[in-house]
């Protein structure tokens, strides 16, 4: 179980940081739209 386990982390662990980048980028651009959509409306 060990093996598996080690295996598990290893690939949580490179997936981790991609998901973040994509998370903060998605979310950036979501809120950079929504405010340039309000600023552009005045």
């Amino acid at each position: 179980m060990s093996a598996l386990e080690s295996m598990i982390w290893t690939v949580l662990g490179y997936a981790a940081m991609p998901t973040i980048f994509l998370a903060g980028f998605i979310g950036v651009a979501l809120v950079g739209c929504f405010v340039f959509d309000k600023v552009e409306n005045k």
